[in-house]
């Protein structure tokens, strides 16, 4: 496993409940599935610190790949609607897409 590019990942996840939560209030209970997926990919990419288990790892993957996917439905109705305050949004979601990548890189580099 590449330890650096999880470390970054797991900087990066943070980072997303950080931003998320600001998102999570504005919008209310809509955005819960995402939030769910965001908490189980922290715990589970700390997990492939403790353990050497390919399945956590492999689960944590998973996880980072499906939080940024559950919040396209909820956010696309959001921001459709709420076009003024998107702004709010905007890091959030750049966070998302780059936790994407680094969950590919992580993959690929396994």
């Amino acid at each position: 496993m590449s330890n650096e590019i999880m470390l970054v990942s797991l900087a990066l996840i943070f980072g997303s409940m950080l931003s998320g939560f600001a998102t999570f209030r504005m919008s209310g209970m809509r955005l819960m599935p995402h939030f769910i997926a965001l908490i189980l990919a922290f715990i589970l990419t700390i997990g492939t610190f403790i353990t050497t288990n390919t399945i956590v790892f492999y689960l944590a993957i998973l996880f980072q790949i499906l939080a940024p996917i559950t919040v396209c439905g909820t956010i696309c109705n959001i921001i459709k609607t709420q076009y003024q305050t998107t702004g709010i949004y905007s890091s959030h979601l750049a966070l998302m897409g780059m936790m994407i990548v680094l969950a590919i890189g992580n993959l690929l580099l396994m």
